[in-house]
């Protein structure tokens, strides 16, 4: 009898607590009903909040640099050598410049670039070139103003002997930002002190030698995560053959890893002359590839020019490790590359150019693979030799893309899967339009040297949201 009594007995207690949330439910729905309005009868009052406007910022890779100061001491410490040229562009008002500030290890002078908000957070754009000629430190870099990020892959550098590479972290954050470099060779992993918690203060930019966690290995990929402050990372790599420079470039960040990567430009020239002479091994033209997930990737690597020329090269990668796939027998000129793979993969590419008459100089350009633009981008092009823009359009629909600077307008036919290459003004504020989806970067090629640099999509604002009662 007590058992059949107890049983009964919590029976009713687990129906009267039913009970009691159907009437709360019922209330709750009656509740809603009577926050409605007039006009919508039976949904509840809601607000539209606009988030308040933010200032727009990136940060620019600053000077060259050389690990001495200006009379070849103390190598500990990095010392910018030369100035660039900056361009910048933005929907707001204005763009101001300041500087962040160097930290022990030195620092490249690097510009912080801020677009004052107004009604509504403005978009800010930026690109900075330079030529240098300063003993071993010889040739031409660009690279683009970035956002700052918790996650960049920087895909390039050496540290074979004669090659030095050198990351930069800035930090135009107020608060410090602790980084972890995760380091990958053409072995693995490199595992070694001092990798990880590198701590950057706010408004400060750390310079972070390569050799000091792997030696003797030409090929690279770090992949640089912070947490509290956001970074934008670059590298810059210094090539030097024997005794002669061998050039100079600044490798941007490339696009996460994916499946599918585009490398919207990369110059071609004077391939084989370059790799002529003494300690020329890493003077052939290479797409690198890494894959960081745990199974082999099956790639193919399509190479297009704007006259609709092209081929395909196909390739397989190791997990883990890094692998360069040499480029042979390819005529001098502009290429996109884009890289179909079977697992995801980050990719950049590496060209070495003649710079003289008589073939002992050169220079570097590394290549990074670009995000997909929106529906619109803006962009400005530091002055430089040789500019053009690169437009790949890897989506399934054509695509009319029209590029305005000022009264000027230029409309470019870019039909699904093709190439263009377009000259066009540098030093001055472009706006493209109907580039959803498709890829660009700007390349350089002139006595000086070769560059390049990915144009990166609009910083996501926040939008407007509505909240209920």
């Amino acid at each position: 009898m007590s058992t059949t009594t107890g049983s009964v007995r919590r029976w009713l207690i687990r129906g009267t607590a039913t009970a009691v949330a159907v009437v709360v439910a019922a209330g709750a729905v009656t509740a809603a009903h009577a926050y409605g309005t007039s006009s919508e009868p039976g949904r509840p009052a809601g607000r539209t909040v606009q988030p308040v406007a933010a200032d727009a910022e990136r940060v620019c890779a600053g000077s060259a640099l050389r690990l001495s100061d200006a009379a070849g001491n103390d190598a500990t410490r990095a010392s910018a050598v030369g100035t660039p040229t900056v361009a910048t562009a933005t929907t707001g008002s204005t763009v101001e410049r300041s500087a962040l500030d160097a930290s022990t290890t030195g620092g490249s002078d690097p510009q912080l670039l801020t677009a004052p908000a107004g009604d509504r957070t403005p978009q800010v754009a930026g690109s900075s070139y330079q030529s240098v000629s300063s003993g071993d430190l010889v040739g031409a870099g660009a690279a683009s103003c970035d956002d700052p990020s918790q996650s960049t892959w920087l895909v390039g550098g050496s540290t074979e002997t004669g090659r030095t590479s050198i990351i930069t972290l800035s930090n135009p954050t107020d608060v410090n930002a602790t980084v972890d470099l995760a380091i990958f060779d053409g072995d693995g992993t490199v595992s070694a002190p001092g990798t990880t918690g590198i701590v950057v203060a706010p408004n400060t930019q750390k310079v972070v030698p390569l050799s000091g966690f792997v030696s003797d290995q030409g090929s690279t990929v770090v992949h640089v995560s912070s947490s509290g402050g956001q970074i934008v990372a670059h590298m810059q790599e210094t090539v030097v053959r024997t005794l002669t420079p061998g050039g100079y470039d600044v490798v941007s960040g490339g696009a996460a890893p994916a499946r599918s990567q585009v490398i919207p430009g990369v110059v071609l020239a004077g391939a084989e002359a370059a790799q002529r002479g003494d300690d020329t091994a890493d003077a052939a033209p290479i797409v690198r590839l890494f894959v960081p997930g745990t199974r082999a990737a099956r790639v193919t690597l399509g190479i297009s020019t704007a006259d609709g020329g092209g081929t395909t090269v196909n390739a397989t990668a190791e997990p883990g490790v890094v692998t360069d796939v040499t480029l042979d027998d390819f005529p001098d000129g502009r290429y996109s590359f884009t890289v179909t793979s079977t697992e995801p993969v980050v990719a950049g590419a590496r060209t070495t150019s003649p710079t003289d008459g008589n073939g002992d100089g050169s220079d570097l350009g590394w290549f990074a693979s670009a995000e997909p633009l929106g529906d619109s981008a803006i962009t400005a092009i530091a002055p430089g030799e040789g500019v053009r823009l690169n437009l790949v359009n890897p989506t399934r629909e054509d695509r009319t893309v029209t590029i305005r600077s000022g009264d000027e307008r230029l409309a470019v036919s870019l039909p699904s899967g093709a190439t263009s290459t377009v000259p066009v003004q540098t030093a001055k504020q472009l706006t493209l339009t109907g580039v959803d989806g498709v890829v660009a970067g700007v390349t350089y090629r002139g006595t000086d040297g070769i560059a390049g640099f990915p144009v990166r999509p609009t910083t996501q604002v926040s939008s407007p949201v509505r909240v209920y009662p």
